[in-house]
């Protein structure tokens, strides 16, 4: 099984960093780097290799030598934060592919950084050997950092955090990691998945082939995490191994009731989304910005089919509901109380009866929903 899992996870190796390439090799990767004529180095699409900001604010990071936790479930992890934006920090943490180390991920978390966003990279404990799920583990360790990060005075993010509002991202293996997270920790907001592997092994779900179970089936990802997925239309090309257990198939098998998006790359593989870049980069801050902040806007601009798509599914609406408004009329009443008691008893999920934001819908939400009632 090692030597099975082993070849799978080879196939998916990627060079951590445009800047790392030679000419050729950025030629060849040049769905996402580009070479750069004035200084004689490969760069990210866009420029920079990682150290021009993108969005409107700079950044800075903490590292596990400034103080950060040092987490038991993953390696070298740094927090990278935004100087001057509004708080409390919403947060994502990112893991990165077989083979990569925490600073793979650094060009998508600095990204997010100077957005407003709190970016984290972690890296697995061994970067050959760990598997899909001991990478999400080490993602919602990463969170716990994050939570921790919020109460230790030394730190810069003292107070300033929104311990409830974490997202988590990953590529290849860590795209799939991310979907583990997902299945581990309900209370995570949002999910990016990179051009995602994913690998389950189970004989009572999956089929015996040539003596192992290997499959992706609907109970793997029977989650209600809000979840992004880019893939590459070419991608089981490259990875022929992981047949059924690409983002298409995840996409697929997540239930139809947690919103979902499914952005195919036309003529691309599993590069596709190793880097933020064009659209890629575009509609993964607005899904963020529509998760974690309710920007409807975002959500708007998600429902747009993206020009370089040769796929695009989604089941996601948006909707201007007013808060505590559960039933969608515009008012909020004792239907909408009621809607919450039974959503309570069911024990279902609802990102909109979450009045108080706090990964929990409980009595504490229905108070809040009965004083919108008495205050109008």
């Amino acid at each position: 099984m090692k030597i099975l899992i082993l070849n799978i996870l080879i196939s998916t190796f990627l060079f951590a960093e445009c800047s790392d390439l030679n000419y050729s090799d950025c030629l060849y990767w040049s769905s996402f780097c580009e070479w750069n004529e004035d200084t004689g180095q490969c760069q990210e699409i866009g420029g920079g290799g990682g150290g021009s900001t993108d969005g409107p604010y700079e950044y800075s990071s903490i590292t596990e030598s400034d103080g950060l936790r040092n987490g038991p479930d993953y390696k070298d992890g740094v927090l990278y934060y935004p100087i001057g934006a509004p708080s409390p920090y919403k947060s994502i943490v990112f893991t990165p592919g077989w083979g990569g180390n925490s600073a793979s991920m650094s060009s998508w978390a600095t990204y997010f950084a100077s957005h407003g966003f709190l970016a984290m990279t972690v890296g697995p404990n061994d970067e050959i050997n760990d598997s899909h799920e001991m990478r999400g583990e080490g993602l919602i360790d990463g969170i716990e950092t994050i939570i921790q990060e919020n109460s230790r005075i030394n730190s810069p993010l003292y107070g300033m955090i929104d311990v409830n509002s974490y997202s988590v991202g990953g590529y290849s293996m860590g795209g799939g990691a991310s979907q583990n997270a997902a299945m581990l920790d309900s209370n995570i907001k949002a999910v990016i998945s990179l051009n995602p592997t994913v690998i389950f092994e189970d004989c009572n779900l999956c089929p015996l082939e040539d003596g192992y179970c290997i499959c992706l089936v609907p109970e793997f990802v029977n989650h209600f995490v809000p979840s992004l997925i880019f893939a590459g239309q070419l991608e089981v090309n490259e990875l022929p191994a992981y047949d059924g257990m690409l983002g298409q198939d995840i996409y697929e098998n997540i239930p139809e009731s947690t919103e979902k998006i499914m952005f195919e790359g036309a003529g691309d593989g599993h590069g596709f989304a190793a880097y933020p870049y064009g659209e890629v980069q575009e509609y993964a801050l607005n899904w963020l910005k529509y998760q974690l902040l309710g920007d409807v806007s975002s959500c708007e601009a998600l429902l747009d089919y993206p020009t370089s798509a040769s796929q695009y599914l989604s089941n996601i609406e948006c909707t201007n509901s007013m808060a505590g408004d559960l039933n969608g009329d515009s008012m909020v009443n004792i239907q909408d109380i009621i809607i919450a008691v039974n959503i309570i008893v069911s024990g279902e999920s609802s990102n909109n009866a979450d009045l108080n934001s706090d990964g929990f819908i409980n009595i504490l939400d229905i108070v809040l929903i009965v004083n919108i009632i008495l205050s109008n």
